[in-house]
């Protein structure tokens, strides 16, 4: 019996051991880093290597390189409607020219017009655009298959430019023609007024909110497109 009660005690005293003891702290997690973004390298951007005037050490041109828009603002060009065309690149610069001065410069021309005046109906008609799609497309219709004339070409030029890999090492030397051309302001103002009236006469309106919103359309290409 003594025994027993030897043994029992021995058992007591040894889980007080074990509950006094405190349990090892567990290890903190370390918080995992966020994935880098991955940053891709970007190439270089490409170089002229010889234009049209170089050797003759003069700059390239300004009109090479500026869009549009801005052109038809400078005085030299005022009273004009400017259209600017411009090759793929190419190895050969003999190739590059005939592909634009191979475009049917008036095809080209009456496609943009056709382009520029959707734009500009689409500003000029604002919330109503909805009311006018019957109408606007019977334009850009007409337009696009119009026969332009009075069209010339303000100049020409050619720039071999040096391009690159992501790397930075050298892709390819290309060349690029580009073709300056012009039409008087008035010859296009007239050919867009017909087509509206033309339009206008085949398609009527449907209600007074539409022939407002044409209205105003109208007053709008007024100041050009």
């Amino acid at each position: 019996m003594k025994k027993v009660v030897l043994i029992l005690m021995a058992i007591a005293a040894l889980s007080l051991v074990f509950i006094g003891c405190p349990s090892a702290p567990k290890a903190k997690e370390e918080p995992q880093a966020s994935p880098k973004p991955e940053v891709k390298p970007v190439a270089k951007k490409p170089d002229i290597i010889d234009h049209k005037d170089y050797k003759w050490g003069k700059d390239v041109p300004d009109w090479v390189t500026m869009d549009v828009t801005e052109l038809e603002k400078l005085p030299e060009y005022e009273g004009m409607y400017l259209f600017k065309f411009e090759s793929p690149k190419a190895q050969d610069l003999e190739g590059a020219r005939l592909y634009v001065e191979n475009m049917q410069a008036a095809t080209e021309i009456a496609r943009i017009v056709s382009t520029r005046v959707q734009q500009k109906f689409a500003g000029a008609a604002a919330g109503d655009l909805d009311k006018l799609e019957v109408y606007m497309e019977a334009v850009t219709k007409v337009l696009a298959e119009a026969t332009v004339t009075g069209y010339r070409k303000l100049a020409d030029y050619w720039v071999q430019m040096r391009y690159y890999k992501e790397d930075g090492s050298v892709d390819e030397d290309a060349y690029t023609f580009l073709a300056l051309y012009g039409v008087e302001k008035e010859t296009l103002d007239e050919m867009v007024r017909k087509a509206l009236e033309d339009a206008d006469n085949k398609n009527k309106p449907k209600s007074e909110e539409e022939k407002t919103a044409r209205q105003r359309v109208k007053e709008a290409f007024n100041e050009g497109f």
